[in-house]
């Protein structure tokens, strides 16, 4: 015992010496004071986190190419935002090519770690039927006004399935027209610029004339994987099972492969492998336009968009080379929305998540950090308005450069990113001039006939980009033989199916 007082005593005296050594130097500003600042820094913070760590918590979706390394930065900036409306934000960035995977992993199995996300890579009816998706009548009574002026009132009313809300469309580009982009300078030799208009005749004249001068080089790759030649003049439904023709004002549902339009298109695709257009093997190209394209491997690519001009703007941007896009169709149809954001019946708190809906529609503030990230770190605002990377950032050095504005509830009150400042006003503008389909907004349930739907999607990707990739010998007796494989499968069934719908969406 006397031995451990000793050594106490011991220690007691070593530090009273180190204290009189003056270990903290004084200064004329009261030698601790810096140290006291750092204080009360850390303890405002751990208040402001405690203050944090009691607000509800609502987890929303982001669809990305890749996992961005700044989410935590941009969660921090929109929940200082959110703080006032009682709640705090966290992210779940998702990968595109994981989407479906992952969500339906998340609402299969009841999970209450995400709150709001969006059916993009799933069904909207599915999801519902399913009971995935919280009805939302009531709770965005408050906000249905502001939310109908923001996303227009067909697209908000797009959302309901039998009388009921259960998701909120996203605002986009309804009416996309398809386009042919191809190396810009190879479209003025020609006497072409972005965004002239064309028809497919001339892009055939077009095509003759290059591979006159340039033999050797071919004319259209692929483009996501497949030729992806769009046909505007019809609303697909969904799935192209069953469509609505001259722009989506029929009111005849009709079975697209079998129609005119089809097989004109199939006409274009034979001539164009008979001249060789195509890059060899197009359906086992591993090459991105962006690969491709820059390199003079091809010289062109089919898309779509609500502008070819601005599709030859964001070419440009992400092709590594000037790109001009031809419009092929005089006008659009525009369709229902694309994808739609719902609420987890998990959720925890479902009052607070559908205010985080309302903001995702009206919050300029909010979207724009979810879309762009923070200014001066993610990106800088131009003289123009428009926004672009951090001088000597690009999308693999910034921590948040999603490139997937079109994955959020209503990206046209962000700031448009490497595309011109009226960006968004142009895409409002063209959704309004746009041929609107008699189904918009009609939500189809092919519940009844899944097993037709399933058998029918089977012979469509058995036979369809083998015609429009020009990968078939014999036109006439392969698209026989796909007429006569989707009948067998129930193709009629399911187009019966959609008329009923139709018709008592319209009121008939």
């Amino acid at each position: 015992m006397k031995k451990i007082v000793a050594m106490m005593l011991a220690a007691v005296m070593v530090l009273m010496l180190f204290a009189g050594c003056g270990a903290v130097p004084a200064t004329n500003d009261g030698g601790n004071k810096p140290a006291e600042a750092d204080a009360e820094k850390e303890d405002a913070g751990d208040e402001a986190e405690a203050e944090s760590s009691d607000l509800p918590k609502v987890t929303v979706e982001v669809i990305c190419g890749s996992v961005p390394s700044e989410t935590e930065s941009i969660q921090a900036a929109i929940s200082e935002i959110t703080k006032e409306y009682g709640f705090v934000v966290e992210l779940l960035p998702i990968e595109i090519g994981n989407a479906a995977t992952q969500l339906n992993l998340l609402l299969s199995g009841g999970d209450d770690t995400l709150d709001i996300y969006t059916t993009i890579g799933v069904t909207y009816n599915t999801v519902v039927n399913n009971g995935q998706a919280l009805e939302l009548t009531d709770l965005l009574k408050d906000y249905e006004a502001e939310m109908k002026t923001a996303l227009t009132e067909s697209v908000y009313n797009s959302g309901y399935l039998s009388g009921k809300l259960y998701g909120v469309g996203r605002l986009l580009d309804q009416a996309s027209t398809p386009c042919y982009s191809i190396r810009a300078d190879i479209a003025e030799q020609y006497g072409y610029k972005n965004g002239d208009k064309i028809d497919l005749d001339i892009l055939t004249e077009l095509f003759a004339k290059i591979r006159a001068d340039y033999p050797d080089i071919p004319l259209i790759g692929p483009n996501n994987g497949q030729p992806n030649i769009g046909d505007s003049r019809v609303d697909a439904l969904n799935n192209k099972l069953g469509v609505l023709g001259n722009y989506g004002q029929d009111e005849t549902v009709i079975d697209y492969y079998s129609s005119d339009y089809f097989k004109e298109l199939c006409g274009y695709f034979e001539k164009w492998r008979d001249a060789g257009y195509y890059m060899s093997d197009i359906l086992n190209v591993a090459d991105t336009p962006s690969d491709y394209i820059a390199a003079g491997k091809c010289f062109g690519c089919f898309a779509s968009h609500f502008s070819a001009e601005m599709n030859g703007i964001w070419s440009t941007s992400n092709f590594g080379c000037d790109v001009a896009s031809l419009q092929i169709y005089e006008d659009a149809t525009a369709v229902s929305p694309g994808a739609y954001f719902c609420i987890n019946p998990a959720c925890k708190n479902p009052d607070k998540a559908a205010t985080m809906l309302y903001l995702m529609a009206t919050n300029a503030d909010i979207v724009n950090l979810m879309i762009n990230g923070i200014e001066g770190q993610d990106y800088i605002v131009l003289d123009d308005g428009s926004a672009t990377f951090v001088e000597g950032k690009d999308t693999a050095s910034t921590g948040w450069a999603l490139g997937f504005s079109w994955a959020n509830l209503n990206s046209s009150i962000s700031i448009p990113f490497n595309y011109p400042a009226d960006y968004y006003k142009q895409m409002l503008d063209a959704n309004a001039s746009a041929k609107q389909s008699k189904a918009f907004g009609c939500q189809f349930d092919l519940t009844s006939v899944a097993d037709e739907v399933s058998a029918c999607t089977n012979v469509v990707n058995k036979y369809f980009n083998a015609l429009e990739g020009g990968a078939v010998e014999d036109y006439t007796a392969t698209l026989d033989a796909f007429i006569e494989e989707l009948k067998a499968s129930g193709i009629d069934k399911i187009v019966e199916c959609k008329q009923q719908q139709l018709d008592a969406f319209l009121g008939k």
